[in-house]
């Protein structure tokens, strides 16, 4: 797909299709809407009327264009004004995926609202993401060639060229991410994660695997013990930016959680939605998409992402409630929940990461299922220490199109991880979880950090007007962003 910026008018512009925001106070169809109605002999007003669209019950409508110099007018429900660089991220993934399948070769997109550098860049790579199929996989003998057919270009009303085209890279690499998190658990186990990861080495970054041995060589208890019961051994990918090992006195690592299968271990789940669980290694698909984004960007970037890779499975070799297992930093766990594994593998990854010269740290995991019931799948919740590195995240995730929220990390939580036969358990009680998940993460790290949960919003459980069921590529834009920002000092 091509982005281009063009100076048009939203009367003016020529195309099949001319996307038009619409605002819950558009009611009236006063302003800048109603000079376009009148321009097009009513059809915005018509399409209302008739009930073809209307703001409190449909995403989209396709309607003609009337008297414009376009086929067809997408009406679109973009809510509430504000948020502008996400609300222009989502409005550019409804417009594409509304299109998909359809005959429209060219979309022009008329934002109306948020219009400045991070809008245009959100935009960008919300339209590539709208066009992002997870059938495309594997394939399904029952699509036809009609039902692949995708926009070919997009016209941004009013917007900056560069933006678009940073933004459509950032898209591209939300894409390499969303396949990585939809691959199915018997394709892309943890080695095979690792093959997926070294393609990074066409884009300049140095790659390198810890294989089980050289992981209990260097004392990562907590990451082996996960993966121990399962029949695929544990991983841990580390990819370099050529701006690592020239960088001074700053260093930024990226960790992801990377569960290629949980079944929750010994402490098993339950039977509904476990076929989602391949979605666990979200964390881990964000960091790898992110380092391959920013090395396209900008390779000078000091980044480096980490992605420990295990399968958490009730083996006869399985890890069990009980268990008493050594970090890499020294300090015991007694693992009293097996479920509660994610956190453990961070731990350790964390711990190396800054052994290889992090001197700042985001984790980025599918941790908890609070997180979900706290946020839904809009928001995702971060936690910072200090709380200025977490504003840098947080103002990142707005530029980029995404929603992240500061949740407070409770050091008097800490005594709920007391433990009679080791340093901590990793599984307190449930009241407060999400907020103790992050205090246990907190006891494996001394650099700046910051933690971000993304249970709820790395992927979807059925099929929405902005994406299809399956993985979102959260969190790769706002980690391009703050990589971005992170290597100009800021």
């Amino acid at each position: 797909m091509r982005l281009r910026a063009v100076p048009a008018t939203p009367a003016t512009v020529e195309a099949d299709v001319l996307a038009v925001p619409i605002y819950r106070e558009d009611a009236e169809l006063r302003g800048d809407i109603a000079e376009l109605d009148a321009a097009s002999g009513g059809a915005i007003r018509d399409a209302i009327d008739w009930g073809e669209f209307n703001i409190l019950e449909h995403a989209s409508a396709l309607v003609d264009g009337g008297d414009l110099p376009v086929d067809r007018l997408l009406l679109i429900n973009a809510g509430t004004r504000g948020r502008g660089a996400w609300r222009a991220r989502r409005m550019a993934a409804v417009a594409t995926r509304r299109l998909n399948g359809r005959g429209a070769q060219t979309l022009a997109l008329w934002l109306r609202d948020g219009e400045d550098r991070h809008a245009w860049s959100a935009a960008a790579a919300g339209a590539v993401a709208g066009t992002y199929r997870a059938t495309a996989i594997y394939g399904r003998v029952r699509d036809t060639e009609a039902m692949a057919r995708a926009v070919d270009e997009v016209l941004v009303l009013g917007a900056d060229q560069a933006a678009l085209d940073e933004g459509t890279v950032i898209g591209e690499g939300m894409a390499f991410g969303r396949d990585l998190a939809n691959r199915s658990a018997n394709d892309l186990y943890p080695a095979r994660m690792a093959e997926a990861a070294r393609e990074l080495e066409a884009d300049g970054c140095t790659v390198e695997i810890l294989e089980p041995k050289e992981m209990e060589r260097l004392g990562m208890g907590l990451l082996l013990g996960v993966g121990q019961g399962a029949a695929h051994e544990p991983r841990l990918i580390a990819i370099k930016l050529p701006g690592w090992e020239t960088g001074d006195d700053r260093r930024l690592a990226i960790v992801g959680k990377g569960v290629c299968f949980d079944s929750g271990g010994i402490s098993i789940k339950p039977a509904e939605g476990m076929g989602d669980m391949k979605h666990d290694k979200s964390g881990a698909a964000a960091v790898i998409a992110a380092a391959r984004t920013v090395a396209r960007l900008a390779p000078e970037t000091p980044l480096m992402a980490v992605a420990p890779m295990v399968e958490n499975m009730p083996g006869g070799n399985a890890q069990r409630p009980g268990d008493v297992v050594k970090a890499l930093n020294g300090m015991t766990v007694e693992v009293t929940n097996t479920d509660a594994e994610g956190r453990l593998i961070l731990a350790d990854a964390m711990t190396w990461a800054e052994r290889e010269g992090a001197t700042h740290v985001v984790d980025v995991a599918t941790l908890t299922g609070a997180q979900a019931v706290a946020f839904g799948e809009q928001v995702s919740a971060y936690f910072a220490r200090p709380r200025d590195w977490g504003e840098r995240i947080g103002a990142a995730a707005e530029a980029a199109g995404e929603w992240f929220w500061e949740m407070p990390l409770v050091a008097e939580y800490r005594t709920s991880y007391d433990s009679p036969h080791a340093d901590i358990v990793n599984s307190g009680s449930r009241d407060g979880s999400l907020i103790k998940s992050a205090v246990f993460l907190g006891e494996f790290v001394t650099v700046p950090w910051v933690h971000v949960d993304i249970a709820s919003t790395a992927y979807l459980t059925s099929d929405k007007p902005y994406g299809p069921k399956g993985a979102t590529g959260s969190a790769v834009a706002a980690l391009v962003r703050l990589s971005l920002d992170f290597a100009a000092g800021g």
